[in-house]
């Protein structure tokens, strides 16, 4: 069981990072401002201290200013996975649900977001994760925390592709 929750974890804060950050964008105009591609990379933390680089690449679809499909790849050395997540905007909160095919894993996540942060929490069977997002311009930079899995630390920063 805390073999699965090490690899779900791996997951989600990849995918949670430019999903919950698209809220702040969507203050003023919704999800609009997220439709197209997107890449970048960071590190994790692993509960042994060793740091690991990480490469992804994201593909934000908007159906409305409320409503957003994100896809999301990444990879590491030692690993790589493909999740879909679902959002949407209500007032100043963000809901959703994603998924990881891959390892059959699934959840929710909620935030709140105010100028250029964003806080939140993605959460799944026996786990959780906080999540803080600070904006720049075409630029997302995430940290995200965990106790009591593998991976306690994730950084990382997405950029809007062909910039």
């Amino acid at each position: 069981m805390l073999a699965r929750l090490n690899r779900v974890f791996f997951s989600l804060p990849l995918m949670m990072a430019p999903l919950v950050a698209s809220g702040a964008l969507a203050q003023s105009s919704g999800f609009s401002g997220l439709n197209g591609d997107w890449r970048g990379g960071g590190t994790m933390q692993h509960d042994n201290g060793v740091t690991e680089r990480i490469r992804c690449d994201a593909s934000y679809r908007v159906s409305s200013p409320e409503r957003l499909r994100q896809s999301l790849r990444c990879r590491s050395d030692q690993s790589q996975f493909s999740l879909v997540t679902n959002l949407t905007l209500s007032g100043g909160e963000i809901i959703g649900d994603w998924s990881e095919a891959t390892r059959n894993a699934r959840g929710s996540l909620r935030g709140r977001f105010s100028p250029g942060v964003i806080q939140g929490q993605v959460e799944g069977t026996g786990f959780s994760a906080n999540v803080s997002i600070r904006f720049a311009g075409a630029q997302q930079n995430v940290a995200i925390k965990s106790a009591g899995t593998e991976i306690t630390t994730l950084n990382m920063v997405l950029t809007r592709a062909g910039r």
